[in-house]
């Protein structure tokens, strides 16, 4: 793993990263979902059928699993080969789920996605895979140990996908860099989590209708995220206006 700590020109950090581990960033929140609301205006069809695509995704595993599951009288259930069935699930969706985040990441770096964006990470399937697994595993235990802790490491661990799609990270190091951002905002991105926390309740009200925006608006806000707070490597210059760059470069945490 190599070495975290990041050179600063004359106290000032020089990427978007350093500037949020340092708290420089400015996170304004209503802006925030103004711009995130914009782009998925400007992106609706394809962020809304890659969602349809992960959606049914769901639905034919729940059909599968079901064949797993045999109902006693006394209304229990017996699940067989119930943790081989999440785990081969973890391998087909975190895949999926990684190349919605980074459709939302491309979004806001202006570049242009279609539904068959979601399926640009497939070669990182087992890195996602393993990302996704431990992730699942920190929150089920820390939901164990009083909820706090669970609900703490689920957002906590939020942007850990899209390190691992995007920079090439290893799932450890993705995970702990994702625990750093968010603990260097933790109470603003905390505000972020609690609004879609509502919107995603508010959904059965709507019989469902909502979230064919709610998803889009989610996605386009973690990968506006991740652009503003993470990003793509090089020189931060402190504009509002997201720009598309040509070079990439992988980061090592």
């Amino acid at each position: 793993m190599a070495d975290n700590k990041m050179p600063f020109k004359d106290n000032q950090p020089t990427s978007k990263l350093e500037r949020t581990l340092s708290k420089q960033y400015d996170f304004d929140i209503k802006s925030l979902f103004s711009r995130a609301n914009g782009l998925a205006k400007a992106n609706f069809l394809s962020l809304f059928q890659a969602s349809l695509v992960l959606f049914l995704t769901f639905v034919v595993l729940g059909f599968v699993a079901q064949k797993f599951i045999t109902f006693n009288e006394d209304g229990t259930f017996i699940f067989e080969h119930q943790s081989l069935i999440e785990i081969v699930a973890i391998f087909i969706v975190a895949p999926l789920i990684g190349g919605l985040y980074m459709m939302g990441v491309s979004h806001a770096r202006g570049q242009k996605t279609t539904v068959f964006s979601i399926f640009s990470y497939v070669s990182l399937i087992f890195a996602l895979a393993l990302t996704q697994l431990v992730n699942g595993i920190v929150v089920q235990i820390g939901l164990v140990l009083l909820v706090v802790p669970g609900v703490y490491f689920w957002m906590a661990t939020s942007f850990s996908l899209m390190l691992v799609a995007d920079k090439s990270l290893t799932p450890l190091s993705a995970i702990i860099l994702s625990c750093r951002v968010f603990n260097a905002y933790w109470a603003q991105l905390a505000g972020v989590f609690a609004i879609f926390i509502i919107l995603f309740i508010s959904v059965p009200f709507t019989l469902g209708l909502s979230l064919v925006w709610v998803l889009p608006l989610y996605f386009s806000m973690l990968g506006l995220l991740y652009e503003e707070m993470i990003g793509e490597e090089g020189e931060y210059t402190p504009s509002q206006t997201v720009q598309s760059k040509t070079n990439e470069s992988s980061f090592d945490a």
